[in-house]
């Protein structure tokens, strides 16, 4: 059985694991920066395990040596292996399988970190790590297999991913009490005489909400520009700055501190958010589809 793969030499799990991490790194050069004897060790172990496949599974692109989409294709096919036997030797030692779960940091701390524990008592052979990552690095890891689940937007989700409806993230303004008196009562004044804190990245939220912004004032610019929600909350937690924030994240301001302006233009900026996965993982790793059907009732809005 298997006499192709076991007739010459070449193929090895170290091979296999060198190939995943360089997969992940974006070149050889990338996986071991700074040790040039690793990267040629990296480089010899690829160049032995291309002989043994009989195709390239790197090329050179100047300086870089990266991977071929043919050591794209082996490096997930050969995660999904390792992993299967990591998952196999773990329990056969009565050890914990390890799931990863990754989402945009916002929702890694009000969503998944508040629930993550009702999660774990549902699965107590498992245990969990989250990672904070842009929608698109949510989605390209899914589909490589380097993360397990993750929670992203709607209209993120390829065909090639499954997913559950987690609810719709809708937004509002919040002022600090501490600026009632300058009567900020609707969003043309919000972004007019308020000092506004505001999410800055080159996400589609804060493209829209800088519509919004400018529609009401063109000469507009927030007064703190931050780089995450859990920033933004903060810095209006210290009762110096209004901003735009999910509703979900008002809650860890005491109520009595701020009060809300909201307008129909807000309804823009709503998403709707999904629990996904890769259909591999479900067929490949332990306890993944019961992970998946107790996510759908805990993770909720």
């Amino acid at each position: 059985m298997f006499d192709v793969l076991f007739s010459e030499r070449g193929l090895s799990l170290d091979r296999l694991r060198v190939l995943i991490e360089v997969h992940d790194a974006g070149s050889i050069s990338q996986s071991a920066p700074g040790e040039p004897v690793k990267q040629s060790q990296y480089s010899r172990q690829l160049r032995e395990l291309s002989q043994f496949f009989g195709c390239e599974l790197t090329e050179r692109n100047g300086k870089v040596v990266k991977l071929t989409s043919d050591g794209s294709q082996l490096a997930e096919m050969a995660r999904g292996f390792l992993r299967s036997v990591e998952d196999f030797y773990l329990e056969c030692r009565s050890d914990r399988t390890l799931f990863t779960i990754a989402a945009g940091d916002s929702l890694v701390q009000w969503l998944i970190i508040p629930r993550i524990g009702e999660l774990l008592r549902g699965v107590a052979q498992c245990r969990f790590t989250t990672m904070s990552l842009r929608t698109f690095e949510v989605v390209k890891q899914l589909a490589d297999g380097r993360i397990d689940f993750g929670v992203i937007r709607r209209n993120a989700l390829p065909s090639t991913l499954k997913a559950s409806n987690v609810g719709t993230i809708s937004y509002t303004a919040i002022v600090p009490d501490r600026l009632r008196p300058k009567k900020i009562a609707t969003l043309a004044e919000l972004f007019t005489s308020c000092p506004v804190a505001m999410q800055i990245t080159d996400g589609e939220f804060t493209k829209q909400l800088e519509i919004i912004a400018y529609e009401h004032n063109p000469r507009f610019r927030p007064a703190l520009a931050c780089q995450s929600f859990p920033q933004t909350l903060a810095a209006v937690a210290t009762g110096s700055f209004a901003a735009v924030l999910p509703e979900i994240a008002i809650k860890d301001i005491p109520a009595a501190s701020y009060y809300k302006i909201w307008e129909p233009t807000l309804k823009t900026l709503q998403r709707d958010i999904v629990f996904a996965w890769n259909p591999r993982v479900v067929k490949v790793r332990p306890h993944a589809a019961q992970i998946v059907a107790n996510a759908q009732k805990i993770f909720r809005i």
